[in-house]
């Protein structure tokens, strides 16, 4: 497939604005039927009031919803930025030679049959996007339901979510890969009264992708939210751009990414022929970025719904105000399992709401009784009393089903609202069982409305997230040093001696060591470096040493070196009868440290990630690892060590010493940098185990395997 564009033309070149903003409008096979392809981005155009020109074409009408129809984009008058293409592939190619040759600035091309059949569609799909770049067309799709611009009044899509109508513009954007979920995701935005201004399916992206979509709408000022659905990559680096600008404009993103499973991924590839990449990255990257990750439709739509508040909480702090005393406490549990925290009532406060209600609770969470669903005035109060107090930042208000009831659901309302008016910059959720219609009401006073307490407690934990986000500056990009030059074996394949030697250019050393060639230089090797000794064969061939009986640990004389030595050459091609043996590494033993296992792959969409965790030869059982693209600064290597569960091993743990973070943190970033500098040469680096050693006493790597791309 050929890749997106974005990252080698000039931000001008690489502006969607003749596919959002379009000033004219082709619709080639277009039709009179509204529910045909051709014919619904008519309907939709004219309905919304679409303020530039629309040219019908086909050759077999002369009109077309009452729109002068042309016989082809060539015998149209007048300029087209947009061609919207309803024409089968085996005419597809002709048609986009033809807008080319009008001078079309862009095309949504609708139909199916290219690179998702496999086969020829490949082949067609390759030349349909050679042509149109050759050409300065850019080109959506194929295999989309094209995009929309509520602010421009550009329809240009056949989704069914618009069929009762466009509705008025908002201020959230989204770009789907999907042209199915994106139209699922409309219509649900749409039926919680939230607008939209700008809508992208990708389809195929065989030109245009999701990252280079979520870019342009990442630089309008009109955008509060950003909502991406993403299966697999085409390019790494537009999705990387457009993460970078919607956070330095300060625009939170929301993900949804399919295929976190084995079974979800192999649908993705299958779905859109695209690069899925390891689930386990796509966290990290959106860790980086600050990105919320869905991990369900409604989870995407509650937090898309609080973010439209354009309000973020001013710190962690929740206070909870509850007609109920058990739910208080379930709101106590979410708030603790979401990462925030329980703001204190102060004392003065507290008095107030026992003047209020004698027997009532009023520490947090606050229970005031059955009393507030007769007595409106006193769940006024209460809010005028916490408000003032400021103790909180955020309150979530439980209701329950009294929200609902003839006698206290307005009047329980508008008690709320009267306070909330007196205290306008207080973040405010409701939880409440009510009608649609009152559920709308709440956000037209100001609240955000939620119908269940813990849905209404992630979508504030998501607010928390992005205020922490933009709170900080993204890290400057690290730079790679030159590389030196090292000869690497073409056969896929270094021993340890050499692995060793190269980690040691990244500040990885290696115990005191030797390799030696029979027994007896090992054994002069060893009262060298002094006993107790360990012995290793080595081999490009033996990645797993101890299951053939190639290593020896804890040797205490020149004879116990020979022995092992004349025990590993005698049995090993037994076992091993074509594996190469360079010789014997004779090292110092280490004793102490915690170990650690620190690597490197390439995954499949993003090239070279760094791996680190603690356990060592445990690491597989305890599976306790954080991973990060590549290159990461030392910065960045310090909130991964933070990150894994047994960190606290490394710092202290139950008075234990405290270990040199800070070389490891150096060894994580060293070796980052040598895979990005080497990404196409290095397929894999496995440090295991890493010692690292008390106080400052640096990292020693006790063995290392590194294998090159085969041919490079």
């Amino acid at each position: 497939m050929t890749a997106p564009i974005v990252s080698h033309l000039t931000e001008e070149e690489c502006s969607l604005d003749a596919l959002f903003a379009p000033h004219s409008v082709a619709v080639i096979g277009a039709s009179s039927d509204q529910r045909r392809f051709g014919g619904r981005p008519i309907q939709y155009l004219l309905e919304a009031g679409f303020e530039g020109p629309i040219y019908p074409v086909n050759p077999a009408r002369s009109e077309i919803q009452g729109l002068p129809a042309f016989p082809s984009i060539l015998d149209v008058p007048g300029a087209v930025d947009l061609a919207l293409l309803a024409v089968g592939a085996d005419i597809t190619q002709k048609t986009v030679e033809d807008c080319i040759a009008h001078g079309v600035k862009a095309a949504i091309c609708y139909g199916a049959g290219f690179a998702e059949v496999g086969g020829e569609g490949h082949a067609r799909q390759a030349k349909l996007v050679e042509t149109a770049r050759a050409g300065g067309l850019r080109l959506l799709g194929p295999n989309c339901m094209g995009a929309l611009n509520a602010r421009t009044k550009f329809y240009g899509t056949f989704a069914s979510a618009l069929e009762d109508g466009v509705p008025e513009a908002g201020r959230i954007a989204i770009a789907s890969q999907s042209g199915g979920y994106g139209g699922y995701l409309l219509r649900h935005l749409f039926l919680r009264g939230l607008g939209v201004s700008q809508w992208v399916t990708t389809g195929n992206e065989a030109d245009i992708d999701v990252g280079e979509a979520l870019y342009w709408m990442a630089g309008q000022e009109d955008n509060d939210v950003l909502i991406a659905y993403v299966e697999g990559l085409r390019s790494k680096d537009s999705l990387l751009a457009a993460l970078r600008r919607a956070r330095d404009n300060h625009k939170p993103v929301i993900v949804m990414k399919v295929g976190r499973t084995v079974e979800g991924s192999a649908a993705a590839a299958s779905h859109t022929a695209s690069l899925t990449g390891q689930d386990k990255v796509y966290d990290a990257l959106f860790d980086e970025y600050g990105v919320y990750r869905a991990r369900t439709t409604d989870e995407l739509l509650d937090v898309a719904y609080a973010l439209s508040r354009r309000r973020l909480p001013k710190g962690p702090r929740v206070g909870v105000i509850s007609i109920s005393g058990g739910v208080g406490v379930q709101i106590a549990d979410f708030v603790s399992d979401a990462g925030l925290s329980m703001g204190t009532v102060p004392d003065e406060t507290q008095d107030q709401l026992r003047a209020l209600v004698p027997h009532c609770s009023p520490r947090n969470p606050i229970d005031m009784t059955g009393l507030v669903t007769t007595n409106h005035d006193i769940m006024e109060k209460t809010l005028d009393a916490v408000f003032a107090a400021d103790a909180f930042d955020a309150t979530l208000i439980f209701l329950g089903i009294t929200g609902a009831a003839p006698s206290m659901a307005r009047p329980l309302q508008q008690a709320i609202a009267n306070a909330h008016a007196r205290a306008p910059d207080q973040l405010v959720f409701v939880s409440v069982t009510c009608p649609p219609e009152m559920m709308r009401e709440y956000d037209a006073k100001g609240m955000l409305a939620f119908e269940d307490p813990s849905r209404a407690v992630a979508a504030l934990s998501a607010l928390w997230q992005f205020r922490e986000t933009f709170a900080t500056d993204m890290p400057a990009p690290v730079a790679l040093p030159p590389a030196e030059r090292l000869p690497l074996p073409e056969d896929g394949k270094l021993n340890e001696a050499t692995a060793k030697a190269l980690l040691a250019l990244t500040g990885i050393p290696s115990p005191r060591e030797g390799l030696a060639r029979d027994a007896a230089e090992a054994a002069r090797m060893a009262s060298d470096i002094g006993f107790p000794v360990a012995v290793k064969v080595v081999s490009p061939d033996i990645l797993h040493k101890t299951e053939v009986g190639g290593v020896a640990l804890g040797l205490i004389s020149a004879a116990d070196v020979e022995a092992a030595v004349a025990r590993m050459a005698a049995t090993i091609p037994t076992h091993l009868p074509d594996a190469r043996i360079d010789g014997y590494l004779v090292s110092e033993m280490v004793g102490g440290g915690v170990e650690c296992i620190l690597g490197i792959s390439q995954d499949e969409a993003f090239g070279p990630v760094v791996t680190f965790g603690l356990g060592g030869t445990l690491v597989e059982l305890l599976k306790d690892t954080v991973c990060a693209l590549a290159p990461v600064s030392e910065e960045r290597a310090l909130e991964m060590i933070g990150k894994v569960r047994t960190a606290p091993l490394l710092t202290g743990y139950r008075g234990g010493p405290r270990h040199d973070i800070e070389a490891l943190a150096r060894a994580i970033s060293g070796i980052s940098i040598l895979a990005a500098q080497r990404a196409a040469t290095i397929d894999t680096i496995e440090v295991n185990p890493l010692v690292v050693r008390p106080g400052t006493g640096g990292v020693v790597a006790l063995d290392a395997v590194i294998e090159t791309r085969t041919g490079c």
